[in-house]
């Protein structure tokens, strides 16, 4: 973009090309929430830009001012221009912003133009930019109906959106929530900012936006509103519940296998029983991760014990602890398929077609992940 500032109507071309940001603002301020996109490389470190609030709130603007400088000045000054300028020579279309399109960009603009860069500038920096975000959710929300994949725990709808993706509109909030959705569902990627997720959300809708076509109606797995710790956008999250339901249906037996093959198989657990050539260090780090993993589900379990039930949580847990044994004495790890399927009878499923009941859904189709696959792509034909 060769404009010099990025108006608000500019602003979904530059999140739908993902154009590289730069934010200038402190650390903290990024780690708080920030736009798709960007990198943070500050003008200011956090010690410095605490240090210009208390002078601002005391002294005034001018004051404020000058001790940023006087702080950002010499080497430091030098060694921040240098880290905007590799960066923009790399990345020749990104745009620049702060909080609010003042100072701390124009600044960092000025010095970048003093070493012969020229940038453009986000009008009304991130506040701006988030605000039309939070804009692109609601609008989406209002303008489109979607279609829930719905069915109990281990029925396969996540893998099912990943064999759709290029071939239907899809949108896996798991994925941008970095979470499965379950008490057990914690991934070893760390959850974004309830910000990050929204801002991310806002961008996918505008691509998937661009994918519906001649009325289809993009498919969205049926979450409930908390993701693990973040929480679904309202007005979107009441769409979604409003949405008519694919149901994939599949016999406890698959259900089981998933959730093996996803929580055991191709965790710590599973690699550390396969016959690969590793040395014995090796062996002991992934022996050592993998009993992380088995006491990881014990603290879930642990966390839904009044759910379950003393007797139904002691007996889970005497499982788990049997599954281990069997994986430390043996590499046997079948048995890790008796507490998944008392878990998927005693607490999820309850909890799960509970909800669908108090709901009443409408349900458009009901039957194995390999017939709804069937049906959502005759969907996206007609």
């Amino acid at each position: 973009m060769s404009l010099k500032t990025i108006k608000p109507d500019q602003l979904k071309e530059l999140f739908f090309r993902n154009i590289p940001l730069v934010d200038v603002r402190a650390p903290v301020e990024f780690q708080q929430g920030s736009l798709p996109g960007a990198v943070n490389l500050p003008i200011m470190n956090d010690e410095e830009r605490a240090s210009v609030g208390t002078t601002y709130k005391r002294e005034g603007q001018d004051a404020a001012v000058r001790l940023g400088h006087a702080l950002v000045s010499g080497a430091i000054k030098e060694e921040r221009v240098k880290g905007w300028k590799d960066f923009f020579e790399k990345h020749p279309d990104a745009v620049l912003y702060c909080f609010r399109g003042g100072k701390r960009s124009q600044i960092a603009r000025q010095w970048l133009q003093d070493a012969g860069v020229s940038v453009p500038l986000i009008a009304g920096g991130y506040k701006a930019a988030r605000n039309f975000l939070i804009k692109q959710i609601d609008e989406f929300s209002v303008r489109h109906e979607m279609i829930a994949l719905s069915g109990p725990t281990g029925s396969g709808k996540t893998h099912l959106l990943h064999r759709l993706r290029k071939r239907y509109p899809v949108l896996d909030l798991e994925h941008l929530a970095r979470h499965r959705g379950s008490a057990f569902g914690a991934m070893e990627a760390e959850q974004p900012t309830q910000i990050d997720y929204e801002n991310q959300l806002a961008r996918e809708l505008m691509l998937l936006e661009d994918k519906i076509n001649g009325g289809i109606k993009p498919l969205v797995e049926d979450e409930s509103r908390l993701i693990g710790r973040i929480y679904q956008p309202a007005t979107f999250f009441i769409r979604l519940r409003a949405s008519s339901v694919v149901w994939i249906d599949e016999p406890m037996s698959v259900r089981v296998e998933n959730v093996f093959d996803d929580y055991i198989h191709k965790t710590a657990i599973g690699l550390s029983v396969q016959s690969l050539p590793r040395c014995q260090e090796e062996e002991d780090i992934l022996r050592g991760e993998a009993l992380q993993v088995f006491d990881k589900y014990r603290r879930s379990t642990m966390a839904i014990h009044r759910k379950l039930g003393g007797l139904r949580h002691q007996e889970v847990m005497a499982d788990l602890d049997k599954a281990q044994q069997d994986y430390l004495n043996h590499q046997d790890l079948s048995s890790n398929k008796v507490w998944i399927e008392k878990l998927l009878l005693y607490y999820y499923d309850p909890l799960y077609l509970g909800s669908l009941d108090r709901r009443q859904v409408k349900v458009l189709f009901k039957g194995t992940a390999a017939d709804a696959e069937n049906y959502i792509l005759a969907l996206g034909q007609k």
